[in-house]
């Protein structure tokens, strides 16, 4: 199958990899284990940053990231956080103060660029779910004795679905989630390849916030459409 294809009508994606022994029981594992998918809201421009939760939510989205660096985050985390349907998390996160934040708010997963111990730390003594950064075995490793669980594969994008196949050698049960740069066309082969789960920014909420409700529509277009892939119609 090319990377461009998806699969024929009838043939269901490929399983969640095997997961560690006795792994955390969690909203976030439960939702990614179904619907193979994560939401990334990041408006850098601002804007109603609602209409996109609202259209996300209406496609079927059940996991949500909204980086901190999109004005007006923590108010649409919050709103988000209120919705029982959603698991919602913060992206982008650096610090220490922005995970006690999150899970002031709500929030139950932290999604960092890279890995920083103080970060998997500070969200795992608060019951939130690490989702730190890594792209190479030490990295993996460094993260995985921490405590995290999830490991944000970036940027996927550049590296390739060919490199998570090798990574997944010798991390074989790691539950990866490719973040940064990947089309939709290609969910197929990420999940294939053995991602847990894939990650998709703008290809989902698109580089702007909808204005319109013709614009929150196309997000929840694209969304069902996603899902369609993993055998999920909304």
């Amino acid at each position: 199958m090319t990377t461009s294809q998806r699969p024929a009508d009838g043939e269901a994606a490929a399983e969640a990899p095997a997961e560690p022994d006795a792994p955390r029981p969690s909203r976030l594992r439960e939702a990614l284990r179904r619907d193979r998918i994560m939401a990334i809201v990041r408006y850098r421009g601002g804007g109603d940053v609602s209409g996109a939760i609202d259209g996300l939510a209406r496609g079927g989205v059940r996991v949500l990231e909204v980086t901190v660096d999109t004005p007006g985050a923590w108010d649409a985390i919050e709103r988000a956080a209120a919705r029982p349907e959603l698991v919602v998390g913060a992206g982008t996160v650096t610090e220490v103060d922005q995970v006690e934040r999150l899970a002031a708010l709500g929030g139950e997963f932290v999604v960092s660029p890279g890995f920083d111990p103080d970060v998997v730390a500070a969200a795992l003594e608060r019951g939130l779910e690490p989702l730190p950064g890594v792209a190479t075995g030490t990295e993996v490793l460094a993260a995985r004795r921490a405590g995290a669980e999830f490991f944000k594969l970036f940027p996927a994008g550049s590296l390739g679905v060919r490199y998570l196949t090798e990574l997944r050698g010798p991390f074989g049960k790691e539950s990866f989630v490719p973040t940064g740069g990947i089309s939709l066309a290609h969910l197929w082969d990420w999940l294939a390849a053995g991602a847990f789960a894939v990650a998709f920014g703008s290809e989902l909420a698109g580089r702007a916030a909808p204005g319109t409700e013709e614009e929150i529509e196309s997000i929840a277009g694209r969304v069902r459409a996603a899902l369609s892939v993993v055998g999920i119609v909304s």
